[in-house]
């Protein structure tokens, strides 16, 4: 059964590359989730600011997507990936010249424009490059070259930063970063335009077409992912500092241990759907990450932030997975790259919100409070999730 994951018809030299590009950039993009929050710290900021910093990275994220998405069905994949992968690396590169919290912050601001460009694309390519009959098992591959890295990348990162310094972390993130995207060199572009039509003809339309359909096969799966990220950006943003208060200074096995659970998942969610009902997994995936999420309010230990962690780690491989499929296979290749990118914008709003959000409330009534909270609102897809299978039938 497993052996149809490793086909020849999917393992192509695009693919491999693909996946790459976003194993390598994964290490820029966990340094910056995961310890910038301890860098703030440090220099004399609070979690409120990091919050803040989330907010506008989102704002500017979202205003880049909406001008992107479409782009990327007009214009190809290619030159995107290359554009994206370019200014993020060299976003990561001014970190390294300055400790000063107000450049700092509009530096992660930035970061929204630049991963706007970035981040839309490869998904995208890995739908085009797919086939069909194997797509849920390539985007599985395409989290697991994401997870494997965010697994690490904690503890590789604390370990620079503790031992040779915040100025050899950033570094490390550059490195990363720029061999990222001379690994998007050698892609080629899979995409192929619609054909024009013949004089007369009606020319079909690429863009920001948002009609009923539409709007209920992506813009509802959407909306679970929202609320699935909101929950998820209080582990991402504040569970270092909330562990490392408790005393608990193996904290960065927790991204370890969720990683490891999502790369098992991953591997797993395409043959549990030939057993398991689809909106079967995905709504027990929804239950899992506002249970995992809520247990860090009572976790003082690292065994119950390991539980927290595995639960975390399944239920939103489960949810996310399967709904991105949902979205890719639900539109035509000319409106996949807008599918894909408000399928992801819903993602980067949930983490830029809950941010905002979670650090004000961290700050104000601790951590109990926030990761009960945060719990609470992760379960709030359900709503959705209900509403999108009843329509969608």
């Amino acid at each position: 059964m497993f052996a149809k994951m490793f086909s020849r018809r999917l393992w192509n030299r695009d693919f491999i590359l693909v996946l790459l590009v976003c194993s390598i950039a994964s290490y820029t993009n966990s340094i910056f989730i995961s310890l910038l929050p301890v860098y703030v710290l440090d220099l004399g900021g609070t979690n409120a600011l990091t919050g803040m910093m989330m907010t506008g990275l989102t704002l500017l994220g979202m205003a880049t997507r909406v001008v992107v998405a479409p782009l990327i069905d007009k214009i190809g994949r290619k030159k995107l990936l290359v554009i994206g992968s370019g200014l993020y690396a060299l976003n990561a590169l001014a970190f390294c010249f300055t400790k000063d919290l107000n450049v700092l912050f509009a530096l992660r601001v930035i970061h929204g424009f630049t991963q706007g460009i970035f981040f839309p694309v490869p998904p995208t390519m890995i739908a085009d490059i797919s086939p069909e009959d194997l797509l849920v098992d390539a985007m599985g591959f395409f989290g697991i070259s994401s997870s494997l890295v965010f697994a690490v990348t904690p503890t590789i990162g604390l370990a620079i930063y503790n031992n040779l310094g915040p100025e050899a972390m950033f570094w490390s993130a550059v490195v990363m970063g720029v061999l990222s995207f001379a690994l998007t060199l050698p892609i080629k572009e899979h995409y192929q335009r619609p054909v024009q039509p013949e004089k007369g003809e009606s020319k079909p339309k690429i863009g920001l077409r948002l009609d009923k359909v539409f709007l209920t096969l992506v813009l509802l799966p959407s909306m679970i992912s929202l609320f699935i990220y909101i929950g998820n950006s209080s582990i991402m943003s504040f569970l270092t500092p909330c562990g490392l208060e408790r005393g608990i200074e193996q904290i960065s096995l927790y991204f370890l241990v969720n990683n490891l659970a999502v790369i098992v998942s991953r591997l797993t969610v395409g043959r549990a759907i030939t057993y398991i009902p689809k909106r079967t997994c995905i709504l027990f995936g929804i239950i899992l990450c506002g249970l995992g999420t809520g247990l860090i309010a009572v976790a003082y230990n690292l065994a119950l932030m390991m539980l927290s962690a595995v639960l975390v780690g399944v239920g939103i491989t489960a949810v996310t997975q399967l709904l991105q499929v949902e979205v890719m296979l639900a539109v035509p290749s000319e409106r996949r790259g807008l599918a894909s990118t408000i399928f992801m914008l819903m993602g980067d709003i949930g983490n830029g919100a809950g941010a905002a959000i979670w650090g004000a409330v961290s700050a104000g009534a601790g951590y109990v409070l926030t990761y009960a909270l945060a719990g609470a609102s992760t379960l709030m897809g359900c709503l959705f999730h209900g509403v999108y299978w009843k329509k969608r039938g």
